[in-house]
């Protein structure tokens, strides 16, 4: 089990502990700057409603990328499940 860290961000100036749960500094911090310039790029006066439309905004693109490679995942079980069919095929025709 990974070991769990506490790293501190900071996001329109308030200071942020966040557990890595199983990201680095790095990916944390710019995962922070990428939610501090959603939220400065949105017309937006009000910081909880900033925050809500950013939490919205990057949990929608999670999803669809889950969702995304799920559809790969099905496409791969399928492709293996083909290749295995061929193979016993193979396997169970006579050799001349």
């Amino acid at each position: 089990m990974p070991k769990k860290e506490t790293v501190q961000v900071e996001i329109r100036n308030i200071p942020l502990d966040v557990d890595t749960e199983g990201l680095g500094v790095v990916e944390l911090t710019d995962l922070a700057g990428q939610v501090e310039s959603f939220m400065a790029h949105t017309d937006e006066v009000d910081t909880l409603k900033q925050a809500l439309l950013a939490a919205v905004h990057f949990a929608a693109q999670a999803y669809i990328q889950a969702q995304n490679e799920g559809g790969k995942r099905k496409e791969e079980i399928n492709r293996v499940s083909d290749l295995v069919l061929k193979l016993k095929s193979a396997l169970e025709t006579p050799q001349k």
